[in-house]
């Protein structure tokens, strides 16, 4: 009797999600949570009260992160460190994405993000954390 070997791929585990500056990595996210809105309305015509469509309006791309380890100096080299608002206001922007563990394909990408709010964790015996979220001109990728 033979063993047949076989590759089970239909739960994705283990992915890696880091933040990149003009193709360059600056950043490993450790937990991410990745929101898509696309504000749909309902379109109605007049004197029908029933929706005939659901028109997306305005997309809106939110990531959520959760620990967030920034290198400095690869910040710092790629011109991608705002150090206040000052700098916020320079219009920085750079890319979240998602890879396979599996295959090393590209999941999911965000493009032109932008930093909306966040903190730092400082405790003891740890490294510091940066929690934050972050607004996307544009998403490509299944999510799959």
């Amino acid at each position: 009797m033979a063993i047949q070997n076989s590759v089970n791929l239909q739960t994705r585990s283990g992915n890696r999600v880091i933040a990149t500056f003009g193709g360059m990595q600056i950043g490993l996210l450790q937990s991410v949570r990745m929101h898509d809105d696309y504000s749909p309305e309902p379109a109605s015509g007049i004197g029908d009260i029933h929706v005939q469509e659901n028109v997306p309006t305005m997309a809106r791309h939110t990531i959520s992160v959760q620990n967030m380890i920034l290198n400095k100096g690869a910040m710092i080299s790629a011109g991608a460190a705002a150090e206040n608002g000052d700098a916020v206001l320079l219009g920085l922007v750079f890319d979240i994405e998602s890879y396979s563990k599996d295959d090393g394909t590209l999941i999911r990408k965000y493009v032109g993000c932008s930093y909306a709010s966040g903190g730092i964790d400082i405790s003891k015996h740890t490294i510091c954390m940066q929690n934050g979220e972050f607004l996307a001109l544009d998403a490509t990728g299944t999510s799959a």
